[in-house]
């Protein structure tokens, strides 16, 4: 299955908007049988990517309580995330070609539907 992407990064959103178009995205997905996307939240260079990167978190930690995703891993916690890394490209063989698999990101999230 080919891998998607979602920029949630806008310097014209808010926090909340940013998560409220995660959340649609994330559901569009769902229905569109993808099972992996790679979320670009940024980390905070300009001020804004920080805010939604904790807030995301926050929300992908409740989703993952819920059933609703199955896993997830920030860009910066690849490198030890050998199961999760396994699991992402079985269900998306093509992440064996995303750069940010195997560079640490801190502006990205994979997000296991």
């Amino acid at each position: 299955m080919k891998l998607i992407s979602i920029d949630i990064k806008s310097d014209k959103q808010t926090v909340a908007e940013a998560i409220a178009q995660f959340l649609i995205e994330l559901d569009a997905c769902k229905k569109g049988g993808f099972k992996v996307m790679k979320v670009i939240h940024g980390y905070g260079s300009h001020g804004v990517g920080g805010a939604i990167r904790t807030e995301l978190i926050k929300t992908l930690k409740q989703l993952k309580g819920k059933g609703t995703i199955q896993d997830y891993c920030l860009g910066t916690d690849l490198a030890n995330a050998k199961t999760f890394k396994k699991i992402a490209i079985n269900y998306c063989p093509d992440l064996l070609a995303d750069r940010d698999m195997n560079f640490l990101n801190s502006g990205i999230t994979f997000v296991i539907i």
